[in-house]
């Protein structure tokens, strides 16, 4: 039997398992060392029902998911009111006005192309919005950096994620 996946806008009820999703992926993502006092604050406060019902609310916000036999994937969560800060000389281009902030797959789900289509259904919603996507990327998140590598993304420039006391260089990306 072939299974497939969905992928959709997020909606009310998926507000739980979008909560678990992120931590899940994010933990593993980013908590090589274990969990410390600053993560796990981040943690519930920042990747709760609460904040993707917020997120859902707010109108330059874009939440889609992919689903398959009624489990959450993977989410990307766009931005079409974010701009990078950059100045780009090149005024012949749509300026790189949708952030695509969050894209997160489970690590089971990678490489069924679930990630790419979230990045592309991204795309689309910059090209409407007459825009260019960007993305910031943790500097150390290799994988992630090769996928949007392949995708034909290059580094813009340097963004800082705080954290308590950390500061963790981030790559903006665009094409």
């Amino acid at each position: 039997m072939v299974t497939t996946w969905t992928l959709r806008p997020a909606v009310v009820s998926d507000a739980n398992r979008l909560a678990v999703l992120a931590t899940q992926v994010w933990t593993h993502t980013y908590c090589k060392q274990g969990i410390n006092q600053d993560i796990a604050d981040y943690v519930l406060s920042s990747l709760t029902p609460a904040a993707f019902l917020a997120m859902l609310n707010q109108p330059q916000l874009r939440l889609s998911v992919v689903e398959q036999d009624g489990f959450l994937l993977a989410y990307a969560l766009m931005d079409t009111a974010s701009s990078t800060g950059l100045n780009m000389a090149d005024c012949s281009q749509p300026a790189y006005g949708v952030e695509l902030a969050t894209l997160y797959v489970q690590a089971h789900a990678a490489g069924q192309g679930i990630g790419s289509a979230l990045l592309r259904h991204a795309e689309q919603l910059a090209a409407s919005q007459q825009a260019r996507l960007w993305l910031k990327v943790n500097a150390e998140n290799n994988q992630a950096i090769r996928f949007y590598e392949k995708h034909a993304y290059q580094r813009l420039g340097d963004w800082y994620f705080e954290l308590g006391e950390g500061r963790y260089l981030n790559y903006l990306m665009g094409q």
